[in-house]
């Protein structure tokens, strides 16, 4: 039997959709992400590349996803 998601799980997976989507727009416009280092407190620029790369390795899944 199929494991009802709950609220939660729904965002999360809204989220990660959305992120995965920012991404894929930003390497098809052949832009850089602007993301925020909270460690130093200031913008970073980094590739789409480099940002979906960091993304998989978060979120622990394999890029043939």
């Amino acid at each position: 039997m199929k494991k009802r998601l709950t609220l939660h799980d729904k965002a999360v997976l809204a989220m990660r959709e959305a992120i995965r989507d920012v991404i894929e727009q930003h390497k098809k416009a052949k832009l850089k992400l602007a993301v925020w280092d909270w460690k130093r407190k200031k913008v970073k620029y980094i590739s789409p590349a480099t940002a979906l790369r960091n993304y998989n390795k978060a979120i622990g899944s394999n890029p043939a996803d």
